[in-house]
């Protein structure tokens, strides 16, 4: 990005905020490097409807404002971003390939496991879907399983446990169209929840099994790691603006009066404490405002907590997942700052939970250390990761994007 400075720009496509991270690559010694912080942008989001882009010029202004104040504030032009891609279209699944290395028993070499990876990643997928990433979650070596990395072990024939992420094609392209337009290129695409389960969780809750929900406005995205493998991923149609809808309808008030409402006064805790208290409710036109019991609040938002929450469990089920949260549960995003849902979701799932702040980046302001930035960090040291994996120096995807989509998790192996 910069002859002087080596820059990596993270950008986060919300539905309600566009927003843009710079940071510095500090070179450390050997081959470890450090992030700094050097700037931040953001523009309200505009041209998508229901999670998708709906007015691809709309979104290139957007991305174009963000990234102009973050190149203002990181003092340097920004040429390329590592793209957050999310929303309903993501989707998970697991698959199996395998094959005979030979009729003996025999060493396996890193290109034995590259090409094994790479047979996984033709495996046909619907139409108008595509791989975005591929995750080794282990290794099968003649009848030993849980294999972390077979290469220098002996055997005859190899399989490989992978998790599939995909998305839609046309919803990609887009996202990329959009941030080329603003004149930046798209230096790795990456799906958002990802990036935020690799940067919250800790090793220990990896290995004893965790989930992240990435709470958005109109989605919610998780990811859940077992025995520090991703081992179950999907996107839900419900996020935070359904909880506001919620509210609207329920209360009869404006959209962004409920808004106001739900972060003042919203709660699905189960043991509020102050459903008998009041609030002023604004009136649509020209009725008067008026007081409503707080309970009332809470027994709006329960029902679309509880959807949320059964749609979770029901995708942590279909990857037999659903009893290995011994490391708990971490919400992030917007959505995450809804009073209560701690409470709620360890009732639920029976797991302790916590709210997943933003990995910490040196010099980053305290105004960013809040749940819904928890993305950009998580794409900014991702994106380091993958920086450092490829080498020479990353190149950008342009129109030449579709060759490097599933390309950004572990390079297949590391």
């Amino acid at each position: 990005m910069n002859s002087q400075r080596e820059l990596l720009a993270a950008l986060d496509l919300g539905s309600t905020m566009t927003r843009v991270l710079v940071a510095e690559v500090l070179e450390t010694g050997g081959e470890s490097t450090l992030l700094r912080y050097a700037g931040f942008g953001e523009a309200p989001s505009e041209g998508w409807r229901k999670g998708n882009i709906a007015d691809l010029d709309q979104v290139t202004h957007s991305v174009a404002s963000a990234v102009e104040q973050a190149a203002k504030s990181a003092g340097a032009q920004i040429e390329s971003v590592v793209a957050g891609v999310g929303g309903a279209q993501i989707q998970g699944l697991t698959s199996r390939v395998g094959w005979t290395l030979s009729q003996r028993s025999r060493e396996v070499t890193r290109d034995d496991i590259r090409q094994l990876l790479e047979a996984a990643r033709n495996i046909p997928l619907q139409k108008d879907r595509e791989l975005l990433h591929l995750v080794p979650q282990e290794f099968v070596l003649d009848t030993q399983e849980d294999i972390h990395d077979p290469m220098g072990m002996k055997g005859m024939h190899l399989e490989a446990k992978v998790h599939l992420i995909t998305t839609s094609t046309s919803a990609s392209q887009h996202v990329v169209s959009a941030v080329n337009k603003a004149g930046v290129l798209v230096e790795t695409l990456v799906w958002e929840a990802l990036a935020a389960g690799e940067a919250l969780l800790t090793p220990e809750e990896r290995e004893l099994g965790a989930l992240v929900a990435v709470v958005g406005n109109s989605s919610c995205e998780i990811v859940a790691y077992r025995r520090d493998g991703l081992c179950a991923s999907a996107s839900m149609p419900i996020g935070g603006n359904h909880f506001t809808g919620d509210i609207a309808v329920g209360l009869h008030t404006a959209l962004a009066d409920a808004e106001v409402i739900k972060r003042n006064f919203g709660s699905i805790s189960p043991s509020w404490s102050h459903s008998g208290a009041t609030f002023e409710v604004p009136g649509v036109g020209n009725r008067p405002s008026r007081f409503v019991r707080r309970g009332a609040l809470n027994e709006i938002l329960d029902p679309r907590a509880h959807e949320l929450f059964d749609f979770m469990q029901e995708e942590l089920r279909r990857f037999g997942a659903e009893n290995s949260l011994g490391g708990g549960v971490v919400f992030t995003g917007g959505g995450a700052k809804l009073h209560g849902i701690c409470d709620f979701a360890e009732k639920f799932f029976h797991a302790p939970v916590r709210i997943g702040l933003p990995a910490r980046i040196e010099g980053m302001p305290d105004l960013l250390e809040s749940p819904e930035y928890a993305t950009l960090t998580g794409l900014l040291l991702y994106g380091q990761r993958i920086r450092r994996l490829r080498n020479p120096r990353p190149r950008p995807l342009a129109s030449r994007w579709k060759t490097l989509l599933g390309r950004t998790i572990q390079e297949s192996v590391r």
